[in-house]
C-alpha cells in the first residue's frame, strides 16, 4: 500500500542496521503532532484538575468556557494523534521494508508502547498508549489486506461506534447491545481512525504533488462541522448530551484540523507562525508522558490554594505547553531525538543509537 509518495528511507537499502535519520522527517506532521499532543493536554487538564482534589463543578462563566473546550478539542485531537499514529506506521513499515528488516522490528517497537503506556497508567496519567500499541499490533495483519477492503473496514470502524453510541446516548434508543460490545466498539474506533491515517498517507497526503484533494476535503469538512457544533450547543451548556455529541462527532472537524493545517503549512506565513510546533511535535512521546509527569506533582499544590478556575486552567495548560516547546527546542539543540524516544529506538532496533549530534554511530 505505498506509492510514489511514500517518503524514502534514510539510508540505502542495503543498509540494515540504522535508524531513520531525524533529517528524513516529515515536517508537517511533526507541527500537527505537536498541535495535537497539546490538545490533548487542553481535554486532560479538567481531570488532572479533579484528580489533585477539586469536586466543584464548574457553573456559570466557567461552564461556558469549558463547553468552548469541548465544542473545539474534545475527540477531536483524539482523532488527529491516532490519525497521526495510523500515518507514522504507514512510514515505519515502509521504511523497515526498504531496509530488508524484519516485521519483528516493528512488533517489538509496540511490545514497548504498551509498557509505557502501562507505566503512564501507573502515574495517574489518561493513557492512549498502551491501547495504541495493541491496535498496532493488530493494525499489522490489516495492512496485508486489499486496498478497497482496507479502506472500507476502516471507515465502518471510524463511524460504526459512533453512530451507535449517538442513538443509545443521546437519541434515547435502547439497541440492547451486549456490555461488553461497548468497550470494544471505543477500541474499533480508535482502530479506524489509523486506518485512515495509514491509507491517506499511502496517497501521498502530505505531500505538494499529492493526489488527495486536500483542499476540498477541508472545506467538505468544515462545512459539515459547523451543524456539529450548533447541534452541541443547542443540548445545552455542560450538558451529558453536549459532551457526548461533541465526542461522538469528533471525526470531522479533527479531520478539517487535518487537512486545515496541511494547506496552511503549504504557506510561507504558516510555516512560519506553527514552526515553534515542530520539535514539541518531535518529542511527543517525552512530551505526553511529561505532561502526566508535570500534572500529577504539580496540580495538587494548585488546587490546595483553592478552586482553579477556567481562565486559570487555560493559562496553566498555556504555561506548561510553552515550557514544553522551550525544553524541546533545547533538548534538540543537542540531542538527536527526545529523552524517551531515543528509549524507545534503541529498544525497537535493539542496539544503541547514537545521541549527541556530536557523536558518530559505532562500527
Amino acid at each position: 500500500m505505498t506509492d510514489e509518495h511514500t517518503p524514502q528511507p534514510a539510508h540505502p537499502p542495503h543498509d540494515r542496521t540504522q535508524p531513520s535519520n531525524p533529517a528524513d522527517r516529515i515536517v508537517s506532521i511533526d507541527v500537527i503532532r505537536g498541535i495535537a499532543i497539546a490538545g490533548i493536554l487542553l481535554i486532560n487538564i479538567n481531570f488532572f484538575l479533579r484528580q489533585a482534589g477539586q469536586t466543584e463543578d464548574p457553573a456559570g462563566t466557567d461552564a461556558v468556557i469549558w463547553q468552548i473546550v469541548d465544542d473545539v478539542a474534545l475527540g477531536k485531537f483524539h482523532f488527529v494523534f491516532a490519525f497521526l499514529f495510523g500515518t507514522g506506521v504507514h512510514i515505519f513499515l515502509t521504511r523497515l521494508r526498504a531496509k530488508g528488516r524484519s516485521r519483528w522490528v516493528y512488533v517489538r517497537r509496540m511490545v514497548i508502547l504498551v509498557i509505557a503506556g502501562l507505566i503512564n497508567s501507573a502515574l495517574g496519567g489518561i493513557d492512549v498508549l498502551a491501547s495504541y500499541g495493541v491496535l498496532a499490533l493488530l493494525l499489522l495483519p490489516l495492512t496485508l489486506l486489499p486496498r478497497w477492503s482496507f479502506v472500507s473496514l476502516g471507515v465502518l470502524a471510524a463511524v460504526i461506534p459512533d453512530l451507535l453510541q449517538l442513538i443509545t446516548s443521546v437519541g434515547g434508543v435502547d439497541l440492547h447491545l451486549p456490555s461488553l460490545l461497548l468497550p470494544l466498539l471505543s477500541f474499533a474506533r480508535t482502530l479506524g481512525h489509523m486506518m485512515l491515517g495509514f491509507w491517506l498517507a499511502g496517497l501521498g497526503l502530505y505531500s505538494a504533488t499529492t493526489r488527495v484533494p486536500v483542499a476540498a476535503l477541508f472545506v467538505l469538512s468544515l462545512v459539515g462541522s459547523i451543524p456539529l457544533w450548533i447541534w452541541t450547543n443547542s443540548a445545552g451548556v455542560g450538558s451529558t448530551d453536549a459532551h457526548e455529541i461533541a465526542f461522538r462527532t469528533a471525526m470531522i472537524p479533527g479531520f478539517m484540523y487535518v487537512t486545515g493545517l496541511i494547506l496552511l503549512l503549504r504557506t510561507e506565513v504558516g510555516r512560519i507562525c506553527l514552526s515553534f510546533l515542530r520539535l514539541y511535535g518531535r518529542m511527543a512521546f517525552s512530551n505526553y508522558l511529561g505532561q502526566t509527569v508535570i500534572c500529577v506533582l504539580v496540580f495538587p499544590l494548585l488546587t490546595a490554594l483553592g478552586y482553579i478556575s477556567a481562565p486559570l486552567g487555560l493559562g496553566i495548560w498555556a504555561v506548561i505547553v510553552v515550557f514544553q516547546c522551550a525544553f524541546s527546542t533545547f533538548w534538540l539543540r543537542h540531542f538527536r531525538y527526545g529523552p524517551l524516544e531515543w528509549v524507545w529506538r534503541c529498544g525497537t532496533y535493539w542496539q544503541i543509537t547514537p545521541l549527541r549530534i556530536a557523536e558518530t554511530p559505532r562500527p
